[in-house]
């Protein structure tokens, strides 16, 4: 569970975007130089009615693609739970980079709400990161890299 105090009199911009970076930061320092870990995984998560994919790869080299529908809202939705959609993208982009990782997000079905959207996405997320993270015997604690090394 993560507790943040901020500005949220203001708008949810700093407080999320400060957890976002925060945990990506966390992250990137928790996984050190990678080796002996999985370090790629794709994962499926559903939610309601929507289904998302999430490819991820903690390489020291931080990419975000997706095609999440969260501009095209039909419903004219502010809010998924308590975060503004238009932060959607920016809190995923903030976690990424921080995190020194590529992810590629790819919406098979869009969620009847964006906030099903957003926790399919969330869902999907945490399953290829569990794994990505997971130590894979088999690298006897060696980095998965051609070079042997994720230093740029």
């Amino acid at each position: 569970e993560v507790k943040c105090n901020g500005d949220l009199y203001v708008d949810d911009h700093h407080t999320s975007e400060d957890v976002s970076i925060a945990l990506g930061q966390v992250l990137n320092t928790a996984f050190g130089t990678k080796a002996g870990l999985n370090r790629m995984w794709c994962a499926t998560g559903t939610y309601g009615d929507a289904e998302v994919e999430v490819t991820m790869d903690l390489s020291n080299r931080p990419c975000i693609t997706h095609n999440l529908s969260l501009s095209s809202n039909p419903n004219d939705e502010e809010y998924a739970g308590d975060l503004s959609i238009e932060m959607l993208d920016h809190v995923l982009e903030s976690l990424v980079m921080n995190s020194k990782s590529t992810v590629h997000i790819v919406e098979n079905k869009a969620g009847k709400t964006v906030l099903e959207t957003a926790m399919a996405t969330a869902m999907a997320y945490g399953a290829a990161l569990r794994m990505c993270a997971a130590v894979d015997p088999r690298r006897a604690g060696k980095t998965a890299s051609s070079k042997g090394t994720l230093s740029v």
